[in-house]
């Protein structure tokens, strides 16, 4: 065993013991209040809000229902089920005899074309895709274990880095791409209920998809807005999806809409963009430290209310080594790596996030605008992005013939980190150019027409002002225009299969 491995096994039975003794301790405290708790369960059973738009399902029916909970599409038996000009659903039989054996299929995939228009660095086009294939495991079918699950996926991501390229881009990107082209070992791990669903642990090979600073509708948008913002993305260092590590979470769920959640997982300093730990190395010679986010929320949907919200606060630590320098820069052929820039100095970030629907023009329909904002900011260490501020909205059914497209508009402000702006100013200056700006700004609307249930296909618009390549420039990179489309498969949707239930 090499000497990262001892430290991070070091320091892991305290996180472990700590725990294990808060689940304990909250299992106990919460028993009265069980009964309550899962009357609410049952009564937002059937309820769906969002369309799932990843390979690993986000629905929102907590773990462990009937099979007739389980099997239910979001898109059957409401006024939303309408608007779709075709439906595929034709694997509902082959789906629900498997699910009888305890296996549910999971699968996506997403393709999102960019052209860039004008400015950047040079015009020109480019395709990224992302397909993903699951299998969840009903333990208690299969082995009688009640409220465990195992949910085993991979993931194949191609495309040649539109924004580095073409608008000349580095602290953003579209959600799809990279970080290089691999087929990977996404998530493995068990999944298990406690308390009657007040405890939700899951441990294994995992990523932070969808579990902290998200919402639900963030893969309407194009870029890192999906699932985990840039902030979040570039800033912990951690292996981010699709490229797991080992770890575990646990939530505590008081009631049904509130939530703490916390995870401790490996951290790889290089590892995300190092080819030799693509994810299906699951030896741990690289890791060198610890990476912990935590968040704590209120989150409603329509069953419990009229106009849904999510409101949260959390943060990041991670100990480990930050070779920003090789890691980021060294896989995309634009930029050259800042050999000069690294740390070992631990780093903090928090951030807050409020989603609000605001206007429903139908209340017997899930149609409405809701407004959302995030701030986040590092407490601590050396890190490409500073700050990020994102605001925006998502209205669903702008048209009530269309109840299930989304009109989606979003601007991201990101505040450069000082030495990433003093070092890119340099080789600036030294080619006879001037100082760089330390901001980016992004303005995105995008347009996703539900064709089919689990088929969405739609443009989108991007205006980036003050590019930022993340390393080595020459010159100013102009502001530059952004058009193209996204298209969205969700497997379980488009063949009527049954899924599954994981809640975040």
């Amino acid at each position: 065993m090499k000497q990262g491995e001892i430290r991070f096994w070091r320091r892991a039975p305290a996180w472990i013991g700590a725990v294990a003794s808060a689940v304990l301790a909250f299992g106990a405290s919460q028993a009265h209040a069980q009964g309550a708790y899962l009357y609410s369960i049952l009564q937002s059973r059937n309820d769906h809000d969002q369309i799932p738009q990843q390979g690993q399902n986000s629905s929102q029916a907590p773990v462990g229902l009937d099979d007739q909970t389980l099997a239910v599409s979001p898109t059957q038996g409401s006024p939303d089920s309408q608007g779709y000009l075709f439906n595929l659903q034709f694997g509902k039989s082959l789906g629900q005899a498997l699910a009888n054996y305890g296996i549910y299929i999971d699968g996506s995939y997403i393709n999102i074309t960019d052209y860039n228009a004008g400015g950047g660095l040079r015009n020109g086009a480019a395709s990224d895709g992302d397909a993903t294939l699951g299998i969840n495991l009903d333990m208690q079918k299969i082995m009688g274990i009640q409220g465990a699950q195992i949910h085993f996926y991979v993931d194949d991501r191609q495309g040649p880095n539109a924004y580095g390229h073409w608008a000349g881009v580095g602290l953003d990107n579209s959600f799809v791409y990279g970080p290089n082209d691999a087929f990977r070992l996404t998530e493995l791990d068990w999944d298990q209920s406690l308390f009657n669903d007040h405890v939700r642990i899951l441990v294994g090979r995992i990523n932070d998809l969808g579990d902290f600073d998200t919402f639900d509708f963030a893969c309407n948008f194009v870029d890192y807005t999906c699932a985990n913002t840039s902030f979040f993305y570039f800033n912990d260092s951690n292996s981010a999806d699709p490229v797991s590590a080992w770890g575990g979470r646990i939530t505590f769920k008081p009631t049904l809409q509130t939530y703490l959640r916390i995870a401790a997982e490996a951290s790889d300093g290089d590892g995300f963009y190092n080819a030799n730990n693509e994810g299906w190395n699951l030896a741990m010679t690289h890791d060198n430290g610890v990476f912990v986010p935590v968040e704590a929320g209120y989150k409603t949907d329509f069953s419990s209310s009229a106009y849904p919200s999510q409101y949260d606060i959390g943060g990041f630590y991670n100990s480990g080594e930050y070779n920003y320098a090789g890691a980021m820069m060294a896989k995309n052929s634009m930029l050259q790596p800042l050999a000069n820039i690294s740390t070992s100095t631990p780093r903090i970030g928090v951030w807050a996030q409020a989603a609000q629907m605001v206007y429903r023009p139908d209340m017997n329909s899930k149609r409405g605008i809701t407004v959302f904002g995030e701030i986040e900011s590092m407490v601590t260490g050396y890190v490409p992005i500073q700050d990020e501020i994102d605001a925006g909205l998502v209205w669903r059914g702008p048209a009530a013939s269309r109840p299930n497209d989304t009109l989606n508009f979003i601007v991201e402000y990101y505040k450069i980190g000082n030495q990433m702006v003093n070092y890119e100013t340099g080789t600036v200056v030294q080619a006879g150019g001037t100082r760089l700006t330390g901001d980016m700004e992004v303005v995105q609307v995008d347009y996703n027409a539900a064709l089919a249930p689990g088929l969405t296909l739609g443009p989108f618009f991007e205006y980036i002002i003050n590019p930022n390549p993340g390393g080595f420039v020459a010159s100013r990179v102009k502001n530059a225009s952004e058009v193209g489309g996204m298209l969205q498969i969700a497997l379980p949707d488009l063949l009527g299969l049954p899924t599954l239930a994981r809640v975040n």
